[in-house]
């Protein structure tokens, strides 16, 4: 039986380097569908955000680590691409690279312990917390990652 996890975690090994090398970090890997239909989805970004040729480049690269490795013992599609607007964010960087766009996040409230979600700009990404500015509102809202449940980059008309 084949382990996903264990899978994952070893295509982490291989790949986040590849990426890394290519000025590039990565944001999560997907393995989904079964037998022929298998994907490998690889979402990759920049702090200036990525281009299709960057994608392509780290896609060849990944594309030889992984025939050299036989990492996966079924045939399988590989897919990398940008993480695109209105997915939730993976990993802490992600908020660096949305500084001055709109975000939605959904959070709980440290006084009442509620979930709330709020629409605003993303002014501010620290180590420990991050501030957006929402429309009709003096103050900043300052959250700290631990509050966050789910913040995904937002298109406003």
């Amino acid at each position: 039986m084949i382990n996903i996890e264990e899978i994952k975690s070893k295509l982490r090994e291989i790949i986040t380097p590849i990426v890394e090398s290519s000025g590039a970090y990565l944001v999560d890997i997907n393995l989904k569908g079964f037998g022929k239909k298998l994907t490998l989805e690889v979402f990759v970004d920049t702090d200036d955000g990525i281009t299709v040729k960057k994608c392509e480049e780290i896609s060849r690269r990944i594309s030889d680590a992984l025939d050299f490795h036989d990492l996966i013992p079924v045939s399988y599609r590989l897919e990398v691409s940008s993480p695109g607007v209105g997915n939730p964010f993976k990993v802490k960087r992600q908020y660096f690279t949305n500084i001055g766009r709109f975000v939605r996040v959904k959070y709980v409230d440290e006084l009442s312990g509620q979930v709330r979600e709020v629409l605003g700009q993303l002014i501010m990404a620290g180590d420990e917390t991050i501030e957006i500015k929402i429309e009709n509102d003096e103050n900043l809202l300052v959250l700290k990652y631990n509050q966050i449940i789910e913040a995904k980059t937002e298109i406003v008309w």
